[in-house]
């Protein structure tokens, strides 16, 4: 707080307009544990400064990971010189924190982090002992994994006002292998919580189970025919979907064409069984805090309402390009960069279907558990053609693996053809989504 009230100070006597300082602080703790003994144990703590500076419009930015008085002041002359050099934009502000207000925001668990390391240690070593006790296939677990982290957040605008939150989070994942015959696969899982308790006890016991039967599920597997049938994506696959499509809400990308929903704001685009939202107020959600990166009331947008293009989001600038008002999106990507418009805990609602019932529904066709090359799909056009493994579904239940086949088709149409949605909703990180039912895909096997 020395050093902040130093940068507002000194700030205050240089000739600019308005400023504003962002301090994050970082600890993070990983444990790794191979075949019962402790192989990776590593602490590590990040801290800086990001400063930005405005006068007559221009926009300049810096940042220090050294807090000496000497650097930071380094820092703030950068700024004002980078803001010389940036040309003028009558939409560039910093505005006050003064007269907003905030919700309540509790993911900070300090009984956690006291938690002896012994314990932590213990946590990783019995998720590994869990997924070797699941099946006698299971021959081995390449990892086990235990990981924590803390942060803490200031945010200070020109006038000094403070805005300060701390959040943690703790997670355990695993990857094993499934060996019979000559046939070997992989499986992975892996679940994040704000609070410790909730990684304890049966959510590691959840990551074992989930990792084993991912393993279990690929051995053996055979070549899917070429078809254009009716398919049940695994709520993993659906949640990579999600992460991807979840760029496209961006003002920023709508304004730079980037974006696959550009001029569809009010269409009714995907499947009526569909809302999706942005809730930067999730409960144990592991992008929750009160405020975004420019100091903002965080808050809960709904991107998709059964299947209508409802509302894009918005940091501060592009609120004002826009004619709107923020969604509280404004990201930071920690003091390196500046903040730009992104989003927090992103989830697609899930639906009353059981997963037992969407592959009964869908009668004959494919169960898709894993893509490949995802990352290689047109972010403007939706056009995709990927590599994928699963199930093939026959007479409304899983029967025979298949691997090595590719799917291809627009996410657009293929969101338009969501039949139904299951109640079998989970996190991955920041993105939830449950399983779907999807009407017809074109799969490209034997």
């Amino acid at each position: 707080m020395e050093i902040l009230e130093f940068c507002v100070t000194k700030l205050k006597s240089l000739e600019v307009d308005k400023f504003e300082l962002a301090f994050e602080k970082s600890s993070s703790l990983g444990i790794e544990i191979n075949d019962g003994k402790l192989d990776h144990l590593s602490r590590s703590t990040d801290q800086g400064i990001a400063i930005r500076t405005l006068k007559n419009h221009r926009m300049g930015f810096a940042y220090t990971f050294d807090l000496s008085r000497n650097a930071v002041e380094l820092a703030m002359r950068t700024a004002l010189e980078i803001a010389e050099l940036m040309p003028a934009d009558p939409l560039n502000d910093l505005i006050p924190f003064t007269g907003l207000s905030y919700p309540k925001v509790e993911n900070y668990d300090r009984q956690g982090l006291e938690v002896s390391l012994e314990q932590k240690i213990e946590i990783a070593r019995g998720v590994e002992a869990d997924a070797k006790r699941q099946d006698p296939r299971i021959k081995r677990v390449r990892k086990s994994s235990f990981n924590e982290a803390r942060g803490e957040s200031i945010l200070l605008d020109s006038t000094g006002k403070q805005l300060r939150h701390e959040m943690t989070v703790f997670g355990a994942s695993l990857t094993c292998v499934a060996e019979e015959d000559d046939d070997a696969e992989m499986g992975s899982d892996g679940r994040y919580s704000t609070k410790l308790a909730n990684i304890m006890g049966s959510g590691a016991g959840e990551v074992a189970i989930t990792a084993a039967r991912n393993a279990l599920e690929g051995l053996h597997a055979g070549q899917a025919p070429t078809m254009t049938c009716p398919v049940v994506l695994k709520n993993s696959v659906v949640a990579d979907l999600l992460g991807f499509l979840s760029g496209s809400f961006s003002a920023e990308s709508i304004d730079k064409n980037f974006s696959l929903l550009v001029g569809k704001k009010g269409e009714k685009l995907f499947s009526p069984k569909l809302t999706i939202v942005d809730d930067g107020l999730l409960t144990d959600g592991t992008s929750t805090q009160p405020f975004d990166g420019e100091g903002q009331p965080a808050r809960l947008t709904t991107l998709v309402d059964g299947g209508v293009i409802a509302n894009f989001i918005y940091d501060l600038y592009y609120a004002r390009k826009h004619k709107t008002a923020t969604t509280g999106n404004s990201s930071r990507g920690g003091v390196k960069s500046p903040p730009g418009v992104g989003t927090t805990n992103v989830y697609l609602k899930p639906g009353s279907r059981s997963f037992d019932m969407l592959v009964a529904d869908a009668g004959k066709g494919v169960y898709i558990t894993d893509l490949l090359g995802l990352h290689t799909a047109n972010p403007v056009t939706g056009e995709f053609s990927v590599g994928a493994s699963g199930v093939l579904i026959e007479g409304g239940r899983l029967t025979t693996p298949v691997k090595g086949f590719a799917i291809a088709g627009n996410l657009v149409d293929l969101l338009h053809d969501v039949a139904d949605v299951g109640s079998d909703m989970r996190f991955w990180g920041s993105v939830g989504a449950p399983s779907l039912l999807v009407s017809k895909l074109a799969i490209s096997g034997a």
